[in-house]
């Protein structure tokens, strides 16, 4: 029997790939490292978002951070959203799926990843690791994962070794839920989209056809319901370029409105399993231009 799941941060500290020409214990096997700052929001139902996007300097160890140095503005992390927005070309892996863990193995568990879209939004992505805990004092809270999949630099599917942190201070929160799922699914305007909230961080991802948005924010505010939710990066873009949106023929403008998370999610985030304020699985919230997103999980 499957142990039963909890909502979980976790925060990639390194990867290794592994050639197939190469096994592990090979000299010529690449060293561990993080060029990226890959989180994973999952629920306990097993939703989850997983970003990784490319870190401004590849050896920084904040590995939560996608900018430089996050106490200055000064060529690292902007103050300003539109400074945060990002190309797609930062983008490293954006998948919105849903996670089975099993203990059939004699380790920590198998890790099945089950992917509603990667690195192309026509993509669907697939994994599946086994979680060994590494021994050593100190390293009580890393979890060694080692499987197969697509390397996005060789693309070829290749062994890896990744090592991931519980975000245990993040995951606490002082106010009245501990994790929100909502989704977007419009078949008639192709779009589909899932935001994750668990502790002080949510991630979301959205796409439309060959455009892709996705935002990583972390809880800013007090211990009270005005709390603000700070904009940590946002990367969107067109995958193969923009060619396929549509022009005006007339002034060759584009027709379609990027795309954008809807500002009313924010307050939601927090008021979800407030007194007075419970929302039940099946609540929506209404874009203005005419998105519905629908509360599907939550729990306190």
């Amino acid at each position: 029997m499957a142990p039963e799941q909890k909502s979980d941060i976790s925060i990639r500290h390194s990867i290794r790939w592994i050639p197939s020409s190469s096994p592990s214990s090979s000299s010529d096997t690449p060293p561990p490292s993080e060029p990226t700052s890959t989180m994973v929001l999952t629920s306990p139902s097993g939703r989850f978002v997983d970003l990784r996007i490319f870190k401004e300097d590849p050896s920084s160890p904040n590995h939560t951070s996608v900018f430089i140095n996050p106490n200055s503005h000064t060529g690292s992390e902007p103050d300003a959203e539109e400074a945060k927005t990002l190309p797609l070309s930062r983008m490293d892996w954006a998948i919105a799926g849903t996670s089975t863990h099993t203990s059939t193995r004699p380790t920590i568990g198998v890790l099945h990843t089950e992917a509603g879209g990667g690195p192309s939004p026509d993509e669907a992505a697939a994994d599946e690791g086994d979680m060994y805990r590494i021994p050593g004092e100190g390293n009580e809270k890393l979890a060694l994962e080692k499987g197969r999949m697509v390397n996005p630099e060789s693309g070829q599917e290749e062994e890896y070794e990744e090592v991931w942190v519980p975000d245990e201070e993040g995951a606490t929160e002082p106010l009245y839920v501990n994790c929100v799922v909502w989704e977007l699914d419009d078949k008639l305007k192709n779009k589909k989209g899932r935001v994750v909230k668990v502790g002080r961080w949510a991630q979301g991802i959205s796409r439309r056809g060959n455009e892709l948005l996705c935002e990583r924010w972390k809880w800013a505010g007090g211990e009270n319901k005005e709390s603000v939710w700070r904009l940590e990066a946002r990367v969107k873009g067109y995958v193969g370029g923009e060619e396929k949106r549509k022009v005006d023929e007339k002034d060759g403008s584009y027709l379609d409105e990027p795309l954008v998370f809807p500002e009313a999610l924010i307050p939601e985030m927090i008021s979800v399993g407030e007194p007075g304020k419970t929302k039940e699985v099946g609540d929506t919230v209404k874009e203005s231009k005419g998105d519905v997103w629908t509360l599907v999980e939550w729990c306190p």
